[in-house]
Parts: structure tokens; C-alpha cells; sequence
């Protein structure tokens, strides 16, 4: 399209006008933010353009008064359009709902913002020559939500309202909007959402949701299952979870309960699939208790239709020397590594590391070596760490204190914790003290600290326990000594803590059972030496298992 001069001699006299060449700048930038003059002459048409339209933004760039910056420019833009829209200048469309509702708007804004609008009204259709273009099928709130998105940019989202803007986003095409609605679902995942959240991934086809959402069903499917909606599930989609190798429960006794209890729900509609759902439980894997506990069911036993399940659970308890050929469930579980201190490749310099790595496949090496193949998995929040602990509660992994460099004021006692299943960091509040060099466990759903190096002087005696559930931290009783450098392990549901330093570096032999009411009472010490700090236990096989490196064998706790 040529521009022709336009002649503004009634404004400011027969000199004072616009060329082509100063209204196609102001014009790129209004569109673009870019401010584009190759020389002197365009330079005057662009000024006098600015002065007789009252472009006063672009001659401030210009002259130095304003920094040039084509995003602000054009987020600047877009809130002058917005503005606009709301007092309902230059719109020359109405779009109208079922209810009577009307909403003002620019036709070509609309149209930029999707494709659902460009198709409807710069597409050839009759709604291009109509004022007023009826919609059905969608609240005027959703439209109005919609329609402030694409001329802000920004949707207010909360769980009452993000289920029919999700739906709306998805109907009418707009990216965007899907987009925002989509990380909100998967950021702000739960026990109670977590279920709505998959079947909407089902019935729209969102892969990447339904992924999401279907791992935290099945990381979390002992809980899940004990609520409400859970008897809301359809069919397909609880034998779909079931029939997973990575559901997550306790023992094969929670999945039968779990069917159990959605059949009943509602018998009479689905006692018919109840056969289908038993098919998809593993009850080799149940121990004889466990079974007995299934062939008391009373929904089994008096229902004709699960009798080859009755006659499978009666056949296993039979069996005197059982060997189980059933596939285990295995969750999934990864090796991960947070943090810590590093060396570069000459080992000239040390640093604390930020990296949270986890193991992709262990290689086979010769004999019983593995190669670990290592992958980055995320960045931890600044500052970097080292000495700090690490531990998971509920599939969330916490990271907690240590030091973000080498002197004594770097300890910290900030916490942290990320959810690999929504890919998000958050913070939590502080530890009452600063610690490294301690020990932390997970115990009766709390993250529980022990002790630990307080400023490279003093250790600490103290013991802190954080509850997710009121984001809190509080004091439990304090350990007999201060003491760090130890290790702390839980083992049938109670808390061990073993070996350390004391304030004078002197390493223990020791070992206590701890009580977080009652405090700590000695066990047999460990052998190995004189004692022990800066190693690990862990539990293997009903047993507390100490590696130091303070000695060189292991010692195994009965």
C-alpha cells in the first residue's frame, strides 16, 4: 500500500504537514519500538511528524531523554490499547454471549490474539461484516477473562476458575492463555487436585499434563486413594493406574483395598468390572497375613463374579514353600546428588557446587564396577552449598543448611525443597540455628536436623523438625552432647544416630536410640576404632549399616 501526503496546513500552517517517510516511522514504531532514521531529511519528516501527531515518546527517544527498548516500547503499546478498550475507543466490534452480554473490542486485535478470532472474523466468514457477532457455549465472565488476556497479556487464575478458562483457552485456540493455565495446573498439583487435573488431560488429549499428573497420582496413590474423589475415578482410568509397575504403595494389600472401596461406591454399576480390576492386582506379592486379610473381604467372598480371585488368593495360601513369579512394583526411584564441593580438573581450586544431578544407567564394568552415567537434573537456588544434608519426604527432596563457602559466617540455615514431579524449587522458612557437618532423617512425616558444626568452634545439641503441613519449624529435645560430623538413620520407625565429633574433635564410638520427647538412650558403640565422624548409616535388610572414614571396615548394628 503507497502512502500519500496528507496536508495538515489547518493545524499549523501550509509547512506544517507529514510525509510518508515520518508517518511510516511513527508507525514502526508504534508497531515495532524501533526507531529507524537513516538520515538527516527522515530525521526532520519524523520530527514534524511527532510534533503534529503528538508522538512525544518517540522524539524523547530520539533526543537521549528516554532509553530505547523495543519490548517496553511495545509492552507500552499494548497497555495504551488496553486502555482504550476499556473506554471503548475505536472498537468496532461487539462480541455477545447466550445471556445478552455484550464486550466492545478491536476487530484486528481479536484477531491477533488467535486463531479461533482470526478465522471468525477476518476469515471470509459472514461474522467479518457483522457489529455484533453472537458466541454461544461460553460463561460472559470466561469471555471477559479472555479477552482481557489478549489485550493484557495476563490471566488471574485460582483453582475456582482455572478448570473453565482451561476449557475455554483450548476451544478457542488461544496459545497463550492454554499455556498459563497449563503451568498453573502443574505447579500447584495435589492430593486433592491431582485426579481432576488427569481426567481433564484425558478428555482433551494434554499429553505432557496427563504425564505430570499420572506420575504424582502414582507416586502418591496411598493417599489419593483414601479420598473422596478417588471413587470418582472412571474404569479405564483406574485400571490404567493399577496395572502401573510404578505405583507407589505400602504393600499390594492397599491397591486391593483401594479397588475394594471403588467398587462399593457404587455396586450396582460396578461390580460388573470388579473381575477386570482384581485381574490387575498382584497378589503374589501380598504376604500370608495379607492375604487372609483379602479372603475376609466380604465383597470377594460374596460376589460370584471374583471368584477365580478367591480361588487364586486361597491357592497362594496353600502353598507351603511360595515362590513368587509376579512383577514387582517398582516406583519411580533415582540416585541423586545435590550439591557439595568441587574441584576443577586440576585440582587447583575448590569451590561449592549448584548442580543437582541424578544417575540416567548405571554401565556394566568388569566384575562388580558399574560406570555411572551422570545427568543434570536442575539448579540449585543461590547460594550454592556444601556440607548441607539431603532427604526426601513424600517424593519431595529437601535440601537443608551447610555453607555456601569456607568461613565461619557462611553456614546457613536456610532450607529448601524441590518437587521433581512439578519441576519447582521452594523456599522454606529458616532453621532456629545455622549448621553444617549434621545429621537429618525423615520421621512420622516430619524432615527432622540434628546437631551439627555451629561456627567452626562450637557444635550444636539441638534438634529441629519441620512440618510440611503449617510450613513450620520447631524445637525437639536436645541430643545428650553437641556433636557433628555423626549420622542419623531411621529404623523400624525409630530414629538412630551414630558416632560424630565433640566440641574438642574428639571423634565417638557412640550409638543412641533418640526420642524426639524423651532424648537419647545408648546403644551398643560401634567397634571400629576409637570412633567415628564424617561417615554414613543407612538401613539394609533390618539392619543399621555404618561405612566411615575413620575406619576402614564396616560394622553391621543387629
Amino acid at each position: 500500500m503507497q502512502l500519500k501526503e496528507v496536508n495538515l496546513g489547518d493545524m499549523g500552517g501550509p509547512e506544517c504537514h507529514i510525509t510518508p517517510t515520518g508517518l511510516k516511522a511513527i508507525l514502526k514504531f508504534a508497531y515495532c519500538g524501533e526507531l529507524d532514521v537513516t538520515c538527516t531529511e527522515d530525521l526532520e519528516e519524523m520530527l514534524m511528524a511527532c510534533k503534529l501527531l503528538g508522538v512525544e515518546r518517540m522524539a524523547q527517544v530520539h533526543w537521549g531523554e528516554a532509553r530505547p527498548c523495543g519490548g517496553a516500547e511495545r509492552k507500552n503499546s499494548l497497555q495504551v490499547i488496553r486502555k482504550l478498550w476499556e473506554r471503548h475507543v475505536g472498537c468496532d466490534v461487539i462480541i455477545e454471549v447466550e445471556t445478552g452480554e455484550r464486550f466492545p473490542a478491536h476487530r484486528v486485535i481479536l484477531a491477533a490474539g488467535g486463531d479461533y478470532f482470526r478465522a471468525l472474523l477476518c476469515g471470509g466468514l459472514r461474522e467479518c461484516e457483522q457489529e455484533v457477532v453472537r458466541i454461544q457455549g461460553i460463561a460472559a465472565w470466561v469471555l471477559w477473562s479472555l479477552l482481557d488476556f489478549i489485550y493484557s497479556g495476563q490471566l488471574k487464575l485460582g483453582w475456582q476458575n482455572v478448570w473453565d478458562l482451561t476449557e475455554a483457552a483450548l476451544q478457542f485456540q488461544l496459545q497463550g492463555a492454554l499455556t498459563l493455565c497449563l503451568n498453573f495446573l502443574q505447579e500447584h498439583l495435589d492430593n486433592t487436585s491431582c485426579l481432576d487435573v488427569l481426567s481433564l488431560a484425558e478428555t482433551y488429549g494434554l499429553q505432557q499434563l496427563g504425564l505430570v499428573a499420572e506420575n504424582f497420582v502414582l507416586a502418591h496413590f496411598q493417599r489419593i486413594s483414601e479420598g473422596e474423589k478417588f471413587k470418582d475415578l472412571s474404569c479405564h482410568l483406574l485400571e490404567h493406574l493399577i496395572e502401573k509397575d510404578t505405583l507407589s504403595a505400602e504393600s499390594e494389600v492397599v491397591v486391593f483395598k483401594a479397588v475394594v472401596s471403588w467398587v462399593e461406591e457404587d455396586k450396582t454399576q460396578r461390580l460388573g468390572s470388579f473381575p477386570a480390576l482384581l485381574q490387575r492386582i498382584r497378589f503374589p506379592l501380598m504376604t500370608p497375613q495379607e492375604l487372609e486379610e483379602v479372603q475376609s473381604c466380604r465383597l470377594l467372598s460374596r460376589s460370584p463374579e471374583a471368584r477365580a480371585a478367591s480361588e487364586a488368593v486361597r491357592k497362594l495360601l496353600d502353598e507351603e514353600n511360595r515362590t513368587t513369579n509376579c512383577k514387582p512394583r517398582t516406583p519411580n526411584q533415582v540416585l541423586v546428588l545435590v550439591g557439595g564441593d568441587s574441584v576443577n580438573d586440576n585440582f587447583e581450586r575448590r569451590e561449592p557446587n549448584h548442580c543437582l544431578w541424578f544417575v540416567r544407567r548405571f554401565l556394566r564394568g568388569e566384575g562388580l564396577i558399574r560406570t555411572v552415567e551422570w545427568e543434570l537434573l536442575a539448579q540449585l537456588p543461590d547460594p550454592s552449598r556444601l556440607r548441607h544434608c539431603v532427604c526426601v519426604l513424600n517424593n519431595v527432596l529437601y535440601v537443608l543448611g551447610g555453607r555456601k563457602y569456607y568461613g565461619k559466617l557462611d553456614i546457613l540455615k536456610s532450607a529448601l525443597r524441590f518437587d521433581p514431579a512439578k519441576y519447582k524449587w521452594e523456599c522454606l522458612p529458616d532453621m532456629a540455628s545455622p549448621r553444617d557437618y549434621f545429621a537429618a532423617v525423615c520421621w512420622g512425616g516430619k524432615v527432622f536436623v540434628l546437631g551439627g558444626n555451629h561456627d567452626d568452634m562450637n557444635c550444636l545439641d539441638s534438634v529441629e523438625y519441620y512440618t510440611p503441613e503449617d510450613n513450620t519449624w520447631r524445637l525437639a529435645h536436645p541430643l545428650d552432647t553437641p556433636i557433628c560430623g555423626h549420622a542419623a538413620a531411621v529404623l523400624d520407625g525409630e530414629i538412630y544416630v551414630s558416632g560424630g565429633c565433640d566440641s574438642s574433635l574428639r571423634c565417638l564410638p557412640c550409638l543412641w536410640h533418640y526420642d524426639p520427647t524423651q532424648g537419647c538412650t545408648s546403644r551398643s558403640p560401634m567397634t571400629g576404632g576409637d570412633g567415628r565422624a564424617g561417615h554414613v548409616m543407612l538401613t539394609a535388610k533390618n539392619r543399621l549399616v555404618v561405612a566411615g572414614r575413620a575406619a576402614a571396615h564396616v560394622d553391621r548394628v543387629q
